[in-house]
C-alpha cells in the first residue's frame, strides 16, 4: 500500500521589485547600504583561499548573522549568505528599474524546519527593518516534493510516463554489491526528470541521495519522523516538481487571476501540485508491452517479430490507467485544489522593443543598400513594399495592421474571460485605420493598396468604434464606414 509521508515546499526563491510609489530617501538609503556591502565585498575577495566558500566577510544586521561573499551572481552586486538564506542586491541605476533588485532563496532545510510561510515572514521582517522596506514580491522559482513509501519504481516507469514534454534523462546509482558483476559492482536505478527548466517533473530515491550526502538527512528527522506511517525500512521516493516565474505567468486561476503576484502563486499550490500530477503521469503499462516499446517489435506467436509502429506505441497509452494509487497524489496536504488554466501570454510594446527594430532597419538596410539616408529609407520601404505585394498580396502597412488586428482579438479574448494585467489598446483600436493613413507621411506612399482586403473591412465594420458612431443599420453603417476609410485613403 503506497503512503504519503510528507508533502512540502522543498526550494523556493523570490524577486523583490521597486514600487513605483518609492520615495527618494528610501532609495537612496538602499543605494547606499549596497555601496557598502561592496566595499565590505572587497575585503573578502584578497582573502586568498581556493575555496570560493571560505572567502567572506561577517557580518551582522541586527542579531542575524551573514557572509558578505567574495564572489556574486550575475546581474547582482552583493551575495550575503547565512545558514538559512541567501540573498543577492544589485544596484539599479534609478527607480524606472524592471528587474528585481533582491534574490532571496531559502535554505532547503530552512523550509522544512519552520515552513514556508514562517520563513517567508523572517525574512521580510529582516528586509523591512534593516534594508528595504518599499517593495513588490514576485515568486521567481518554487518546488513542490511529495516523499511516499509502498511502491518500488523501476527503469521500465520511465518508459510508462505520458506527458508531452520533449526533454528527460534518467539515471542510475553504483552500489557495492560484489554478486552484481564481475567488477564488484551493480547499477540501480535511481530516478528520471522530464520537462524543461520552467516546467519540470522529477522523480527520485530520496533514500539513496541522504546515504550519499548526509547534508540531506534533515528530510528524515524534520519531516518523515512526524508522519506515524513512515517505516525506516522502506525506500523513500520523491516526486518534485519544479516551476520557475516563465512558466507561472502563462497560468490564471479559478479566479481568472494570473499567477504573477506573490500572494497568488502561494494561494495556488495546491493547484499547481494538481495540474503537475496531470500533466505528468506513470501509466499502469504491463512490462511484456514495455519490453515491446524498448525493443521496437513484437514477437508473435509464431515466433515472428511484427515491427511497432508509432500509432501502436500510443495505442497502448490510450488504453491505459494512471498507476493505480495515482488519484491519491494529486491532493496537496488533504487540500482542495481549484482548476488552473494556461494562456498564451500577451507581449506588450515597451520603448526598448521600439528601439531595436529601429537600430534592426538602420542596420540591415546599410548592409543592402551600402548606405543610410532619408532616401534610402524611403526607397527601403517602397521596395519592401513592392516585395510585400508580390508576395502576400498586401502593402507593409495593411500587412502591419492585419497582425495588429490578431493581437486585439487576443485582447478581447482576455477581456472577455476577466484576465488581469491586459494592456489598454482601446484608442488605438478606434482609431488605426484612420490614424495610420491620414498621418502617414510621404514614407508610407504606396504602402496601402487599391482596395483594402476583405479581412480589414470586415474586422474595422465590427469594432467597437463603428458602433459608436454610428447606429444605422448594418448595411448603411458598412457604406458609411467605407466612405470614411476612402476619404482617408484615396
Amino acid at each position: 500500500m503506497v503512503k504519503i509521508i510528507s508533502q512540502t515546499v522543498d526550494t523556493l526563491k523570490l524577486h523583490f521589485y521597486i514600487k513605483k510609489s518609492i520615495c527618494e530617501k528610501t532609495f537612496q538609503s538602499y543605494i547606499d547600504l549596497v555601496s557598502s556591502l561592496s566595499k565590505l565585498k572587497d575585503e573578502a575577495r584578497n582573502i586568498k583561499s581556493m575555496n570560493q566558500d571560505e572567502r567572506y566577510v561577517k557580518h551582522y544586521f541586527g542579531d542575524n548573522y551573514f557572509q558578505i561573499m567574495a564572489t556574486s551572481i550575475a546581474g547582482f552586486s552583493v551575495v550575503i549568505k547565512s545558514r538559512d538564506v541567501s540573498i543577492a542586491f544589485r544596484k539599479p541605476k534609478n527607480t524606472l528599474s524592471h528587474t528585481p533588485i533582491i534574490k532571496v532563496e531559502f535554505r532547503a532545510e530552512f523550509l522544512a524546519r519552520m515552513g514556508y510561510i514562517a520563513c517567508i515572514k523572517h525574512v521580510e521582517n529582516l528586509l523591512k527593518e534593516y534594508i528595504l522596506n518599499d517593495y513588490k514580491i514576485k515568486v521567481s522559482e518554487i518546488h513542490l516534493a511529495t516523499d511516499i513509501q509502498g511502491h518500488e519504481f523501476s527503469f521500465l516507469d520511465f518508459y510508462r510516463m505520458k506527458t508531452r514534454a520533449r526533454s528527460s534523462e534518467h539515471f542510475e546509482d553504483v552500489t557495492d554489491v560484489s554478486q552484481g558483476s564481475v567488477y564488484g559492482q551493480s547499477r540501480v536505478f535511481s530516478g528520471f526528470w522530464f520537462g524543461g527548466g520552467d516546467y519540470r517533473f522529477r522523480l527520485y530515491n530520496k533514500t539513496i541521495e541522504i546515504n550519499k550526502n548526509k547534508n540531506k538527512a534533515f528530510a528524515k528527522s524534520m519531516l518523515w519522523d512526524k508522519n506515524p506511517q513512515f517505516d525506516v525500512n522502506k525506500t523513500v521516493w520523491r516526486m518534485e516538481i519544479q516551476i520557475r516565474r516563465a512558466k507561472l505567468k502563462t497560468l490564471i486561476n479559478s479566479d481568472k487571476r494570473q499567477l504573477d503576484g506573490f500572494e497568488v502563486v502561494l494561494n495556488a499550490i495546491p493547484d499547481l501540485w494538481t495540474k503537475a500530477m496531470q500533466n505528468y503521469q506513470i501509466l499502469d503499462i504491463d512490462r511484456y508491452k514495455v519490453l515491446d516499446i524498448l525493443s521496437g517489435y513484437r514477437v508473435l506467436k509464431d515466433g515472428s517479430k511484427k515491427i511497432l509502429t508509432k500509432e501502436a506505441i500510443k495505442h497502448f497509452f490510450r488504453k491505459s490507467e494512471p498507476l493505480s494509487f495515482w488519484n491519491e497524489l494529486t491532493v496537496w496536504n488533504t487540500h482542495e485544489s481549484n482548476e488552473i488554466q494556461t494562456y498564451k501570454h500577451l507581449p506588450t510594446g515597451s520603448l526598448e522593443y521600439v528601439a531595436n527594430s529601429i537600430k534592426s532597419v538602420l542596420s540591415t538596410m546599410g548592409k543592402h543598400y551600402g548606405r543610410i539616408d532619408e532616401t534610402t529609407l524611403v526607397r527601403a520601404f517602397r521596395d519592401c513594399n513592392r516585395l510585400n505585394l508580390d508576395n502576400k498580396g498586401v502593402g507593409i502597412v495593411e500587412d502591419s495592421m492585419l497582425k495588429q488586428f490578431d493581437y486585439f482579438e487576443r485582447v478581447d479574448y482576455f477581456v472577455d474571460n476577466g484576465v488581469c494585467d491586459v494592456p489598454s489598446t482601446k484608442h488605438l483600436q478606434d482609431s488605426i485605420i484612420s490614424s495610420v493613413a491620414k498621418h502617414s507621411p510621404h514614407l508610407f506612399t504606396g504602402a496601402f493598396t487599391k482596395n483594402l482586403s476583405e479581412r480589414i473591412e470586415k474586422y474595422s465594420f465590427n469594432r467597437s468604434w463603428v458602433n459608436e458612431r454610428f447606429e444605422e443599420k448594418p448595411l448603411i453603417m458598412e457604406r458609411v464606414l467605407s466612405a470614411q476609410v476612402a476619404d482617408y485613403l484615396f
